[in-house]
């Protein structure tokens, strides 16, 4: 039976990275097309790995260096795709992309390209777009937001399907905010503030506790690879704004539910955000959450019904907005309800079977050579 095969860069701890092992998983659970799983680059996290190879589907670490250019590694795609019969590629960053690319030049295949972010595709120059158009078959926008910035740059068969989690492994009672307990705001986004804007949080950190507030935030993510500045970089921001002993950087972790079940506060400071799978997974854990008002975050939230928008990039309104959502237990403990039954149509299993039948709409219909 003709297979599709699942290729990404790395598997580091970040959102595509994660989406793609949950999504392997509720391929076990629910069989459908044959699925084949194939990690590129040799940047791997441990867990991740475990969970993706307990998932009983052919898995493979080609464990490539990063930008190495040995051409053996199209050959060993090729050759698993003549294993498993593979009709399909479902590219899910840009790297894997490319890799999908050089191998339809060799064997005749349908390709996919997941668009995880705001842009990506604007930041495209004439030569990437026109070999975008000729290689790439069908593209995925997870927003609204991501979808118009495809459709500008006129890529063929667009499909918006939101990213979704596994809702059972985040689920949790609402919490209700403690009058007099220190405040605790949880982040979770790969440290890089260029984008996730980790600096605007810390300042309004700082802003808090200068209002007298009790607070403490904690950072759960990792830096980009070979990035040896982030994390000192935002320490010492930290210290500048008198909170270095309020903030805790968490790196490699793997117990999000757990780090998420702590909190009384997510907060998404994103500069820009294509979707914002984090939100759901901390709505999913009963805590209220707190973003931007940008792309996929603002496409989420309906203010004050099932989260809370603030002005993008300003540390005064995000600090705003927590002191007040930290005055009303009852408002914080009712948006973090309504959000709970919000995020309950992004299950996994929902963003699956939307997987599938785009899979069953474009797979070839004549055999693979």
């Amino acid at each position: 039976m003709a297979s599709v095969l699942q290729l990404i860069s790395s598997l580091s701890m970040g959102g595509s990275e994660r989406l793609l092992t949950s999504f392997a998983a509720s391929c076990t659970e629910s069989p459908g097309l044959p699925q084949v799983f194939v990690v590129i680059n040799d940047k791997i996290n441990a867990y991740l790995a475990e969970n993706l190879a307990a998932t009983g589907h052919p898995v493979y670490f080609l464990k490539r260096p990063p930008r190495q250019r040995n051409p053996r590694i199209v050959l060993t795609l090729l050759n698993i795709m003549r294993r498993h019969d593979v009709r399909m590629i479902h590219a899910h960053d840009t790297g894997a992309k490319h890799f999908a690319m050089l191998s339809k030049l060799y064997r005749p295949m349908s390709v996919g390209y997941t668009i995880h972010n705001t842009g990506l595709v604007p930041g495209w120059d004439h030569v990437k777009v026109r070999l975008h158009r000729r290689f790439v078959d069908w593209n995925i926008a997870i927003s609204a937001a991501v979808a118009r910035e495809c459709e500008t740059a006129r890529l063929q068969r667009i499909f918006k399907v939101h990213n979704a989690i596994p809702l059972a492994s985040f689920s949790a009672e609402v919490r209700p905010l403690r009058p007099g307990a220190p405040l605790r705001l949880i982040n979770v986004a790969r440290l890089y503030p260029r984008q996730k804007g980790q600096d605007i949080l810390i300042k309004a950190v700082g802003l808090l506790r200068a209002r007298g507030f009790d607070i403490h935030c904690d950072f759960v993510g990792d830096p980009p690879e070979g990035d040896q500045e982030m994390l000192p970089t935002l320490q010492r921001l930290a210290a500048t704004e008198g909170v270095l002993d309020r903030i805790r950087f968490l790196c490699d972790r793997t117990d999000i539910p757990a780090l998420l079940g702590n909190a009384d506060i997510f907060v998404l400071p994103s500069r820009y955000e294509g979707f914002g799978l984090v939100l759901l997974e901390a709505m999913a854990a009963g805590v209220p959450v707190v973003a931007a008002d940008v792309d996929g975050p603002a496409e989420l939230l309906v203010d004050g019904s099932n989260g809370i928008k603030f002005k993008a990039c300003s540390a005064e309104d995000l600090a705003d907005k927590i002191a007040a959502l930290a005055a009303n237990p009852e408002v914080a403990a009712r948006i973090a309800t309504t959000a709970q039954h919000f995020v309950t149509e992004f299950d996994i299993a929902n963003m699956r079977e939307q997987y599938f039948a785009i899979y069953r709409q474009m797979m070839p219909m004549t055999k693979a050579a």
